[in-house]
């Protein structure tokens, strides 16, 4: 059994000589990846950062529900607000009803189990085509998109509608 022990901390030691000071060292491995700035750190400044609570985040996942709730910042151009947060794009996970296809366009139904939104996919590329084929009724997908209100009805205009498998 000693002998074992002793092999085994042989090559923990071994392992620790070979990864310490190198370019695995834990140090080196947290230091930016081997990029390097050339302007000082901005951790000590000292500046504080407005707090602004309606800060609007790239991406936010919602439900169905969540959106029927939500209210808008002013008239129909402005973005949606839910939990106090302005929405710019948003993304959802539900079942694909009611699709159709047209030159232009492909709207659908998607339901998430909290409520049902239209969907509008514009096509403007011949990825645009592939990517709506790819997808049918009663498939589960996940839409991003952006919240739009037009004569008070709340409608998702998806930039990207994909499969979940």
């Amino acid at each position: 059994m000693t002998n074992t022990s002793n092999s085994l901390s042989f090559s923990l030691s071994r392992v620790s000589k070979m990864f310490s000071g190198s370019q695995f060292d834990a140090t080196t491995a947290f230091s930016g990846g081997g990029f390097t700035s050339s302007q000082p750190s901005t951790l000590n400044d000292s500046s504080p950062a407005p707090s602004n609570s309606r800060e609007t985040p790239g991406l936010v996942p919602v439900t169905v529900k969540q959106i029927s709730e939500a209210s808008q910042s002013g008239d129909e151009k402005s973005n949606f607000v839910i939990n106090g947060v302005d929405l710019n794009n948003v993304t959802l996970v539900g079942m694909m009803f009611e699709k159709v296809e047209r030159n232009t366009d492909v709207s659908f139904v998607l339901d998430d189990g909290t409520g049902r939104i239209k969907c509008r996919r514009w096509i403007n590329e011949a990825f645009d085509t592939k990517e709506m084929e790819a997808v049918m009724n009663d498939m589960y997908v996940r839409v991003y998109g952006h919240l739009k209100s037009f004569q008070g009805v709340k409608q998702l205009v998806a930039f990207s509608v994909r499969h979940v498998h």
